[in-house]
C-alpha cells in the first residue's frame, strides 16, 4: 500500500512540475523583455536542454524529505516510552501519509498559478504564512522562517499528530507534543541551515 501512495504522489509532482513548466515558466522565459531576441533564444535553448533534471529531482526531493522526516520521528521515539517499540517503517508510513497534506498545498499553488498566474501564487503563499506582516522591507535571511511558517505546515504537524495518536493511543495533546519535540526540532535546524546558507551567499 505505501509503495503505490509514493507512486501517487510521485506521478502528481511530476505532473504539477510538467505543468507549470509548460504554462508557466515557459511563456515567460518566452516573454522576458530584459534581454534581446538572441540572448533569449539562447536562454530558451538552455532550458530546454535542462528542462529533464526538474522531473529527476521531484521524486528524489520527496524521498529525501520522507526520509528525512521518518528519521526525525523515528529517533524521538526513542524518548516516548510508548512508542520506543516502533520500527521504521511505522514511522515511514506516517509521514507518507502526512505528506498529502504538503501535496495538497502543491496542487493548490499549481492550480492557482495556471488560473491567476505566479504572482497570484506567490501571493497566496506570502498571506498563508507570517510574511503578512509585512516583508517588503525584510532581510531575506529571516523571511525564511516566516514563509517557513504557514497554515499548510501547521496543518502538516496537526494531521501527523492525528496519524500517530490513533496509532499509540495516546492523547491528542501527547502526540502533538511528540511531534513538536522530534519533527519539530529537526524542522528548525533546517530553517537555521537555511537562514546560514543565504546569509553566507548574501
Amino acid at each position: 500500500m505505501n509503495i503505490f501512495r509514493f507512486l501517487l504522489y510521485v506521478s502528481v509532482m511530476l505532473i504539477i512540475t510538467y505543468l507549470q513548466q509548460e504554462f508557466v515558466l515557459l511563456p515567460e522565459l518566452q516573454n522576458l523583455d530584459i534581454v534581446g531576441e538572441a540572448s533569449r533564444a539562447q536562454i530558451l535553448d538552455r532550458w530546454q536542454k535542462m528542462r529533464w533534471l526538474a522531473f529527476v529531482l521531484a521524486p528524489v526531493l520527496l524521498l529525501l524529505r520522507l526520509s528525512l522526516v521518518t528519521l526525525c520521528l523515528f529517533l524521538g521515539g526513542f524518548f516516548f516510552s510508548t512508542m520506543s517499540g516502533w520500527k521504521y517503517r511505522d514511522w515511514w508510513e506516517i509521514a507518507l501519509k502526512a505528506q498529502a497534506v504538503m501535496l495538497f498545498y502543491s496542487v493548490v499553488l499549481c492550480i492557482i498559478s495556471l488560473t491567476m498566474g505566479s504572482n497570484q501564487a506567490l501571493a497566496v503563499t506570502k498571506y498563508s504564512s507570517l510574511l503578512f506582516l509585512g516583508s517588503d522591507n525584510m532581510e531575506s535571511w529571516i523571511s525564511i522562517p516566516l514563509a517557513a511558517i504557514n497554515g499548510f505546515e501547521v496543518a502538516y504537524w496537526l494531521v501527523m499528530a492525528g496519524l500517530i495518536r490513533v496509532k499509540s493511543n495516546n492523547t491528542y495533546k501527547t502526540s502533538l507534543r511528540f511531534v513538536l519535540s522530534s519533527y519539530g526540532v529537526g524542522y528548525l535546524f533546517y530553517l537555521v541551515f537555511l537562514m546560514f546558507l543565504v546569509l553566507y551567499i548574501s
